[in-house]
């Protein structure tokens, strides 16, 4: 009940929790372009939403990391645990320092180990949250240990899923050399059709999602609230499969990228994933993860 209400506040009071946007975990997640809230039925469900697990396979063990980022998790319907790294790019509320015109930017980097407990509320509403202590700095400023939690529900009526995920609720503070630092609290909305069928395994035929924060959070090139279309599709009996994502800001859609993945089945329930995030703007980097999982 308290989570609901938590989540209750939120919808009412959107401008309260601006948050740094969701995204950066998980090889299947990230290659559907962040589309992910309302799937989550892997282990990296623990962090785009926890309630997911319930929904996921009886066994899944994942490792997976990119130039930025690291994952290990593993999971059951009703349990899983975490241990993940992240680096988030924070700006200034005001977005101006002191009035000289420039956009304050940090560096923040978070290391977190988490426990899920996983809930069902009555048939087809499960509720999740994920309990984290995290290790995390801004660049240049000690570091502090700290403890946070998520919390999500997911809503199902046959192939359709609704969910709705929140993060850092506890929105814990770092220091800096210009003050505190708030880690913002983080909401979003999915909705996503993914039949599920054998032989194409426990993640098919298919998956089509829509994602959406549902605040706003400001970044360096302006106001940031972000919103992803994602499809994944396996063949082959569920040997392989393939995924495609576009994301966008909502706030200024010139900001956008597209995503793709591929996750080929090895022998033994082992599964060998990669994808490859591409921005739009010419001066922005790629991002891409590769990982290893191990699911039955």
């Amino acid at each position: 009940m308290r989570i609901l209400i938590f989540f209750t506040v939120f919808l009412v009071l959107p401008r309260l929790a601006a948050p740094q946007t969701v995204g950066g975990v998980g090889v299947r997640a990230e290659g559907m372009g962040g589309a992910f809230v309302a799937v989550a039925d892997d282990a990296s469900a623990v962090y785009w939403n926890p309630a997911g697990l319930a929904t996921g396979a009886t066994f899944d063990f994942q490792l997976s990391g990119g130039k930025d980022s690291l994952f290990v998790g593993v999971a059951m319907p009703v349990l899983g645990m975490s241990f993940y790294r992240t680096h988030t790019v924070q700006a200034s509320p005001d977005r101006q320092n002191g009035g000289s015109g420039k956009v304050q930017i940090r560096l923040l980097a978070t290391s977190n180990v988490g426990v899920t407990v996983v809930q069902t509320v009555v048939p087809n509403v499960v509720i999740g949250t994920t309990a984290r202590l995290v290790r995390g700095g801004i660049e240049g400023s000690p570091s502090r240990t700290t403890a946070d939690f998520d919390a999500g529900a997911m809503v199902l009526a046959g192939n359709i899923r609704l969910g709705i995920t929140g993060r850092n609720l506890k929105a814990p503070e770092y220091q800096a050399p210009e003050g505190p630092v708030t880690m913002r609290r983080q909401v979003r909305v999915g909705a996503a059709f993914a039949p599920r069928a054998l032989p194409t395994g426990v993640h098919g035929p298919f998956s089509l999602a829509f994602d959406a924060d549902l605040v706003t959070a400001p970044s360096a090139a302006g106001d940031v609230r972000m919103a992803a279309i994602g499809g994944e599709y396996w063949i082959a009996q569920g040997r392989l499969g393939a995924r495609a994502g576009v994301r966008w800001n909502a706030v200024d859609t010139g900001h956008r990228a597209i995503s793709g993945g591929l996750t080929l089945r090895l022998p033994r329930s082992v599964f060998a994933e990669g994808q490859v995030t591409k921005p739009a703007r010419e001066d922005a980097e790629s991002e891409w993860q590769v990982g290893v999982r191990i699911t039955f």
